[in-house]
């Protein structure tokens, strides 16, 4: 199944400061009628799935970059870490 993205068109609805797209999306006949027997708001539905993909690829993003950076970057041996830690314990009892 292939879906297609046929226009985007930019409008406001009035009391909705955000502008909006719409988006028309090409579908198979048959997955068309197989939806209306179900009772979802299908907008809703599909507007939670890009949210989903988007932030999913954000995430995986984010990752590699982190990954990238740890390449990068020396490990810091445990006495330093744990002299870090005492250091910021004893700053944060004499604050």
């Amino acid at each position: 199944m292939s879906v297609k993205f046929e226009r985007m068109v930019c409008q406001y609805t009035l009391g909705d400061p955000m502008p909006v797209a719409v988006i028309t999306v090409k579908i198979p006949l048959e997955l068309k009628e197989r939806m209306r027997e179900i009772n979802v708001n299908w907008s809703e539905y599909i507007r939670g799935a890009v949210l989903k993909k988007i932030e999913e690829q954000r995430l995986k993003d984010a990752s590699t970059k982190l990954d990238e950076i740890r390449t990068r970057v020396k490990p810091v041996p445990t006495h330093e870490l744990v002299s870090w830690i005492r250091e910021d314990r004893e700053r944060i009892g004499h604050a």
